[in-house]
């Protein structure tokens, strides 16, 4: 039997640089606070809650005088920042280069949206922590919104500029941004509209690289913590390509059944799936053969 690990699965370089600037303030000092999960995989937050990272939440802060907090890689709003400057809490920002840049670019767009009494769209899931970063950088322009059947509720002869959360399916948005475009033509005779490509290139990337893995493999094995709608959203897509895709967030979920009469097996992960963990099912895979 054949096992192959996804060479484009596991952590996005944002989780990436996060996991490491934990690990390098955890080698220094045997406790960092989190504000939140660093990332949606049970087994890898346990293995850096070992080595002594702490969850936080916004209540925290208040407690936390002199101690460090992580800034996850999804970013915080400015608040979170003034709260923990007024505190004394020194901050540890793994916010991913790419969300901070969009989060620039969200501020300066409402900076000229409050001049015009215009307002900011943000495509994307409404609690999510990335799309609340972003709101927060609007000026209380922001209003979050992920499908056409939203339009209705908006005011449309206002100038618009629209933004997406960076993990968002791109032809999902692109179908979004036209639908609102024409929309917006309705009302406005010349339309201020400018609909922003905002969503990361490795996700954009990763689609059509597992759907090529996905299909050069008897069964496919996919490795994702439970919570991560990445995960989920990937799983759908190797399913698709491959209707022999397990889903499993750890090597115990493995049945033997599953690779009775196999020649080749691939093993794919979410944005949050670490390498060890991969490399576990893949030695387990190996004991059960």
């Amino acid at each position: 039997m054949i096992i192959t690990i996804d060479k484009t699965a596991g952590f996005c370089p944002g989780v990436h640089r996060a996991i490491h600037k934990a690990e390098k303030e955890l080698e220094q000092d045997n406790e960092l606070f989190s504000y939140g999960s660093l990332l949606h995989n049970e087994l890898e937050m346990q293995r850096l809650q070992n080595d002594g990272l702490r969850l936080a939440e916004k209540d925290d802060i208040l407690l936390l005088n002199n101690k460090k907090l992580l800034i996850r890689a999804h970013g915080e709003p400015p608040e979170t920042y003034m709260l923990a400057e007024k505190h004394g809490v020194e901050l540890i920002d793994a916010t991913c280069p790419v969300v901070t840049r969009l989060q620039q670019k969200v501020r300066r767009a409402a900076e000229e949206m409050k001049k015009v009494n215009g307002q900011i769209l943000i495509f994307g899931k409404q609690n999510h922590p990335e799309v609340i970063g972003l709101a927060g950088n609007a000026m209380d322009l922001a209003t979050i919104i992920s499908s056409t059947e939203e339009l209705h509720t908006l005011d449309l002869s206002r100038p618009v500029r629209l933004f997406s959360q960076t993990t968002m399916d791109k032809d999902h948005y692109n179908a979004f941004a036209l639908s609102l475009g024409e929309e917006i033509k309705k009302y406005q005779s010349e339309p201020d509209f400018i609909s922003y490509d905002s969503i990361c290139d490795h996700v954009t990337k990763r689609v059509p690289a597992l759907k090529r893995f996905a299909a050069n493999a008897d069964v496919i094995i996919f490795v994702s913590g439970n919570e991560s709608s990445n995960g989920k959203k990937l799983f759908a897509i190797c399913l698709e390509v491959n209707p022999k895709t397990y889903f499993i967030s750890g090597p115990n979920e493995l049945r033997t059944a599953w690779f009775e009469h196999v020649r080749s097996v691939g093993i794919s992960g979410a944005a949050s799936t670490p390498l060890w963990l991969m490399e576990n099912v893949a030695d387990k895979i190996k004991e059960m053969n």
